[in-house]
């Protein structure tokens, strides 16, 4: 007999799991709210839904059995603040779907990791959710690194991978049939951000990032798109710093002496708030525009409080986004937090929104059923509708650009959006995407 820890028990374990789990969701799936075996079916986030609570709950449970899913989080390191959001918008998702009956009856039980921001702890944590839990997916990351890295190690255990990283090799050099993405990839963001931003401020950019996946993404990215939309674009610098950079003088001390009309950042986190805290100290703001993918995050916004204001950024989320599905989340998410949603919490409540959708449809939590069916369904989310695509399992929506302004609703400074570009504009045809599924 296998030993308990060995990856043989972990995984037979899994799979009695699933054929048990897929009994029962077989069972219950004349009696879904919404049609489990029709294709392309849309569903709604949140209460309208008839979903709600996180792990551990059985309010409408009819199966003695549950779904484990596995989340990972860089809870140590320069993402730690953002990891609060992930975690608090994973836990709430689990919780709210667990109180409306769970998935066909199944409840979800939740298994939390911590990466370190580390991609060989984020592999070990990983190794253990799967062998040791018996998870039956995993979710989350945010360092590209760690997801990449993972994403690997979930395709060799036929597991379905969730990833909240934004580095575009994940689903357009290395895509894998059990990885989905509804995170945006840097090209995304660079689609939406720009055009816009050579068009407004110049055709001269500086570019500085943190020397690792996501952030190399974000300068090819960002530069790539900028020339291919104006030929006269000239990246007039460019600079890296260690991924964790405390003191960013030195950079700030170049753009400025530079020529460069306007800066954009490949920083998040931690090294974001510092950059622009520095920036604002430095007078650097005053004499070059400040553009980033990410500095509309809320973690970013209230950390970096005024310094944030009269720059500009792609939004990911926007906790004033006008929507049914996102005014039902901020909703939810503020009675359960006393505080509004990041955009990590909404990538985690949609993740498991989808996740539910695809094991409904597929009447199972086998990974083969969940691959099939996961493209085939899609969801109204906090920031509009979306799917998988098949060629590349990366989830395609609109996408906004927008300056950070003075604190309207909250105590932290606002959005302003400036220009939104849709779906298919955002998003590169699967004939550009060098891996095909």
């Amino acid at each position: 007999m296998a030993d308990n820890d060995s990856p043989a028990y972990a995984s037979d374990r899994r799979t009695l799991l699933r054929t048990i789990g897929a009994a029962g969701a077989v069972g219950l799936a004349g009696c879904a709210g919404d049609d489990a075996s029709s294709g392309g079916t849309t569903e709604t986030s949140g209460e309208s839904s008839g979903e709600t609570s996180t792990s551990g709950g059985t309010t409408g449970s009819s199966s003695s059995e549950t779904v484990k899913v596995g989340w990972l989080y860089p809870s140590t390191g320069p993402y730690g603040g953002l990891a609060t959001y992930q975690e608090q918008g994973a836990k709430l998702a689990i919780k709210r779907i667990n109180e409306n009956g769970g998935i066909d009856g199944t409840q979800i039980e939740g298994f939390h990791e911590d990466t370190q921001a580390d991609p060989q702890t984020g592999t070990q944590k990983a190794r253990k959710l799967v062998q040791q839990d018996g998870v039956d997916a995993l979710f989350g990351c945010i360092s590209s690194s760690v997801g990449s890295a993972v994403a690997g190690y979930a395709a060799e255990e036929n597991v379905p991978f969730y990833p909240d990283v934004a580095a575009d090799g994940l689903t357009m050099e290395n895509c894998q049939r059990t990885t989905f993405r509804y995170e945006t990839r840097a090209s995304q963001t660079a689609a939406a951000g720009a055009p816009w931003a050579v068009d407004n401020f110049g055709t001269k950019v500086w570019i500085h990032n943190a020397d690792y996946l996501w952030g190399n993404s974000v300068a090819s990215a960002w530069e790539k798109t900028a020339k291919d939309h104006n030929s006269s674009v000239e990246v007039v610098g460019s600079t890296t710093s260690e991924l964790g950079a405390t003191d960013f003088s030195s950079y700030i001390s170049q753009i400025m002496s530079s020529d460069a009309e306007w800066v954009v950042t490949g920083l998040n986190g931690g090294d974001a708030v510092n950059f622009l805290k520095q920036s604002n100290s430095y007078g650097l703001k005053s004499e070059k525009t400040l553009v980033s993918p990410v500095n509309s995050f809320q973690f970013i916004r209230k950390a970096a409080g005024e310094a944030a204001q009269n720059t500009y950024s792609a939004i990911r989320y926007y906790e004033g986004f006008e929507s049914d599905a996102n005014s039902e989340f901020v909703q939810a998410f503020t009675d359960e937090y006393a505080s509004a949603p990041d955009n990590f919490s909404h990538v985690s409540w949609v993740y498991m929104y989808l996740y539910k959708r695809a094991a409904e449809k597929a009447g199972s939590f086998a990974t083969d059923d969940i691959v099939e069916a996961q493209t085939a369904v899609s969801l109204d989310g906090p920031m509009g509708t979306t799917s998988y695509r098949e060629c590349d399992h990366q989830a395609a929506r609109p996408y906004s650009m927008g300056e950070i302004v003075a604190p309207g609703d909250y105590d932290w400074p606002d959005i302003e959006v400036m220009t939104t570009i849709e779906a298919d504009e955002a998003t590169v045809p699967c004939s550009s995407v060098s891996c095909q599924l």
